[in-house]
């Protein structure tokens, strides 16, 4: 058995849904207070007036803080996800607001909507599932103004991401298979020149942070919430008692770390690429 679901592909079983990722993004506790994408929206001069996409937007994580926190308008929002069942918990998210923004299904790199229309563009945390990045780069500068401004969220490929050492560590003990992860197609590292090629002014900022657990239940939720673990479950090539095992094997690994180290650290880095000044096909 090889265990090879591609993290980065997002025909995976992990977006049938939204709640998954939801369920994850509402888990997370950094150490300094600060959450991500309230971070990353201070980025942005966001006004009662501003006119949003918000594209891959998921279940609508910096949509909703873009309203309730930082002014927006929800009438002035439009948010865009190829993945149709991401977007039911979008609506779903929406209804129960009672917020009137827009919903369009269709992929980055062909939006369907009129150029030059917003005065703010984002896409968080989602083109590294882009299949062609610099047509999917392009096209998110064509709907900007000219005068607007891109916010382009990703993980860096520069640090050692503890929840997916484990999860390879307990597959590796349940006598799993599985193909290293090659580097992100699209990350803090390697971004900037997709987003070059689509804008002249590109800024980099960097979110270091930690997340810290004494409780080995907890770290374990929030592993039981990612889509490497998600896929791994939903895979029909695996034996029951091994997926069954799973969450028990991971819970015993971070429980020997915070019975040896009194609790269990794990670094964060990721960012932010802020961009203007669209270039424009000739």
């Amino acid at each position: 058995m090889v265990a090879n679901t591609h993290p980065y592909s997002k025909e995976s079983p992990y977006y049938s849904t939204g709640t998954h990722l939801r369920e994850k993004h509402k888990q997370v506790r950094f150490t300094s207070g600060r959450q991500f994408h309230e971070w990353a929206l201070d980025l942005l001069p966001i006004s009662p007036s501003s006119k949003i996409l918000d594209a891959g937007c998921g279940w609508g994580r910096f949509t909703w803080h873009a309203v309730d926190q930082k002014g927006a308008s929800p009438a002035n929002i439009v948010c865009s996800d190829r993945s149709i069942n991401m977007l039911k918990t979008l609506v779903e998210e929406k209804n129960r607001r009672s917020a009137p923004v827009k919903v369009v299904a269709s992929d980055i790199e062909a939006i369907p909507l009129s150029s030059e229309q917003f005065d703010i563009v984002m896409a968080n945390h989602v083109l590294y599932h882009v299949t062609n990045i610099d047509k999917g780069a392009h096209e998110l500068s064509r709907m900007m103004k000219s005068d607007g401004i891109f916010l382009a969220t990703t993980n860096s490929d520069n640090v050692e991401v503890t929840i997916v050492k484990l999860h390879y560590q307990a597959l590796q003990a349940l006598g799993v298979d599985f193909e290293p992860e090659a580097p992100s197609p699209f990350s803090m590292e390697n971004g900037g020149a997709y987003l070059e090629r689509a804008f002249q002014e590109v800024a980099v900022y960097y979110f270091e942070d930690t997340t810290i657990y004494d409780n080995a239940d907890e770290f374990v939720n929030m592993y039981l919430s990612i889509g490497r673990y998600r896929n791994f479950i939903a895979r029909g090539d695996i034996d029951q008692s091994i997926k069954e095992a799973l969450p028990r094997v991971y819970r015993d690994l971070v429980q020997e770390i915070i019975d040896r180290e009194g609790k269990l650290v794990t670094p964060v880095l990721m960012g932010a690429f802020v961009c203007t000044r669209p270039r424009r096909s000739s």
